[in-house]
C-alpha cells in the first residue's frame, strides 16, 4: 500500500473535515492528530490491550505527513513503527500513554 502525496492524483486538492466512526480508545489521538499540519490519518483501532485474547496489540493509527515538520513531530510526540508494508511513507504511530476505555 502505498499511501504517499506523490502517487495520489495529480490535481490540486485540499483538506476537509471528514466525520467517521472511531474506536473510542483512539478518537482523541485520531482527532489530535488531524490538527497538525501536514498529517493526514488513514486509518486507527483503539487495540486490544486488557482485552484478552491470544495476541493483544497497542492503539495505532496510521499516518501519512507532507512536510518535514510534520514527520519531526509525530516523531517527537508519538512511538512511530514503519510497517514492513510501508515503503518508508507511512507509519502506524503509537500513543505513549495507552488509555483503554471499557
Amino acid at each position: 500500500m502505498d499511501l504517499s502525496h506523490e502517487t495520489r492524483l495529480s490535481h490540486e486538492s485540499r483538506p476537509v473535515q471528514v466525520w467517521i466512526d472511531v474506536d473510542l480508545g483512539i478518537a482523541e489521538t485520531v482527532a489530535y492528530l488531524n490538527t497538525i499540519p501536514g498529517v493526514r490519518t488513514h486509518g486507527s483501532c483503539q487495540g486490544t490491550i486488557g482485552e484478552g485474547g491470544e495476541a493483544p496489540y497497542a492503539p495505532y493509527v496510521v499516518v501519512t505527513w507532507q512536510t518535514p515538520e510534520a514527520h519531526a513531530r509525530l516523531k517527537a510526540e508519538f512511538d512511530c513503527e514503519i510497517s514492513k508494508n510501508s515503503n518508508g511513507n507511512w507509519y502506524h504511530v503509537h500513543p505513549r500513554e495507552l488509555y483503554i476505555y471499557i
